[in-house]
């Protein structure tokens, strides 16, 4: 998936982005600061999936979050593979599988893996209970790419638009089988009001500066 390996491109092909993701749930946990380790980068063939945020200090929380990264590398890992790798269906159930199964198929019939890099952000676990719990995370996939396996060189037809290239993503998981899973994700992209927080800040126009500069 990027990512979540090709959840910006594919997700659009098959149909599976959405414009909104629902927001009613149950009375979020209580906010800790996340004072422990860490932020991970993981390298899989030509891709880099980056986890850039500290995992919470909350260690139910944290126990979530360890889990959503193991999901995704398994996810990545898939990509990589044009194939579902041992294991992974243990990790990735309901929708969420069936989202992985419809990406495969049509990054397996167009040869493309992932590469360049995603990152992700500003990753929180929003609720949590006894046997599930909401992720929500921005997904910034700006440098990343679907590249031919042999060559490297990226195919055109997956590049994401400069307005779905940083995304707000919801991630529903259960506990199964003793470890947390993924059944399901929702990415919104702009012009929802979610995604707003996940995009870069506008860069400085140089000229306008010097323009005011010069008057001031």
């Amino acid at each position: 998936m990027a990512r979540v390996g090709v959840i910006i491109p594919v997700l659009m092909m098959c149909g599976l982005l959405v414009s909104a993701c629902n927001s009613d749930s149950s009375a979020a946990p209580k906010k800790t600061s996340p004072v422990r380790v860490t932020t991970e980068t993981v390298r899989i063939g030509r891709f880099t999936q980056i986890f850039d945020t500290s995992l919470p200090a909350d260690p139910a929380q944290a126990s979530v979050v360890e889990g959503f990264r193991n999901v995704m590398i398994l996810w990545d890992k898939s990509q990589e593979n044009l194939m579902l790798v041992p294991s992974v269906t243990a990790y990735v159930t309901s929708s969420a599988l069936r989202g992985l199964k419809a990406s495969l198929a049509r990054t397996k019939a167009d040869t493309v893996v992932p590469g360049g890099a995603d990152r992700f952000f500003k990753t929180r676990v929003a609720v949590l209970s006894g046997t599930g719990a909401m992720i929500t995370t921005c997904d910034d996939g700006s440098k990343f790419k679907e590249v031919n396996p042999s060559t490297g060189v990226p195919d055109p037809a997956y590049s994401a638009p400069a307005n779905q290239q940083y995304l707000f993503e919801t991630w529903q998981m259960i506990r199964l089988g003793g470890h947390w899973a993924i059944s399901a994700v929702s990415p919104v992209t702009l012009p929802n009001s979610r995604a707003k927080p996940c995009q870069p800040l506008p860069a400085l126009d140089y000229l306008s500066a010097i323009g005011c500069w010069r008057r001031a």
